[in-house]
C-alpha cells in the first residue's frame, strides 16, 4: 500500500486549489492535503500538519514565496517546495530555486 503523501497549499484563490487537486486526483497521487491561506495558517500547517511537500502561490495577501520558503527551511528542512505560479518572471523563478526552493511550475502549464 502507498503511503499518503502529506501535501500543503499555499494558496488563497480557491478556483486555483481546486485546479491544482484535480490535477493531482487525475494523476493518481495518494495524498492528504491542507490548504493555508494566510501566513498564520501556514505557520500552523508546518507545526501541525507537518506536510511533505509544500505547493505556494507567489503572491498572498501579506505574505510571499520566499518568506514561506525561509521558514520552511527553518522549521521543516528537508520538506519538498514548488513554487506555483502565474506571476513570476524567469529570473524570479530561477533565484528562489537558488535559495532552496525544489522546483517551480507555472499555473497554466500543470
Amino acid at each position: 500500500m502507498q503511503q499518503l503523501l502529506k501535501i500543503l497549499l499555499l494558496e488563497d484563490e480557491p478556483q486555483d486549489v481546486e485546479i491544482q487537486i484535480r490535477f493531482l486526483k487525475e494523476n493518481d497521487l495518494q495524498f492528504d492535503y491542507k490548504v493555508a491561506e494566510d501566513k498564520p495558517a501556514y505557520l500552523d500547517a508546518l507545526q501541525n500538519f507537518k506536510p511533505d511537500v509544500i505547493l505556494a502561490d507567489h503572491t498572498l495577501p501579506l505574505f510571499n514565496s520566499v518568506e514561506a520558503l525561509e521558514i520552511m527551511q527553518q522549521q521543516l528542512p528537508g520538506t519538498v517546495f514548488i513554487l506555483v505560479t502565474g506571476t513570476v518572471s524567469e529570473d524570479f523563478a530561477a533565484s528562489i530555486i537558488k535559495k532552496g526552493a525544489d522546483d517551480y511550475i507555472l499555473k497554466d502549464r500543470l
